[in-house]
């Protein structure tokens, strides 16, 4: 059906159609939005996996020093951002592994340093 006005000409079939369109669109944002939710899910589930399947390698780190009378220390480094792993002698508390050592910690904390002074820049 088409209705003239001021001479401009419209069509009812052209309206139903892209009104089709829309609802057609619409029910594809719908299943992309149930796709990423679903594969947030997944990756959230993923990921509480390995932080357990990391639990479980700790444990077994702590049970095979436990045997060699020594226990481990994992502590992150304020200025670095990165693990830093020491192995204690349990009798005497005496550190007898870091990793990585504390002379490479200082040459990455330096270099960080540099890095920054040399990158600044004023816009």
């Amino acid at each position: 059906m088409r209705v003239n006005s001021k001479g401009s000409e419209l069509d009812f079939e052209v309206i139903r159609q892209v009104s089709r369109q829309v609802r057609d669109m619409e029910r594809s944002v719908e299943t992309i939005r149930r796709d990423i939710e679903k594969k947030a899910k997944e990756s959230v589930q993923e990921a509480t996996l390995n932080s357990e399947e990391l639990q479980k390698v700790l444990k077994e780190i702590r049970r095979k020093l436990d045997y060699l009378n020594r226990y481990l220390k994992i502590d992150i480094d304020d200025q670095l951002e990165i693990p830093v792993v020491k192995i204690f002698e349990k009798d005497t508390n005496r550190l007898i592994r870091q990793i990585p050592p504390d002379y490479l910690l200082e040459l990455m904390r330096r270099i960080d340093q540099m890095l920054g002074v040399l990158l600044s820049e004023r816009v």
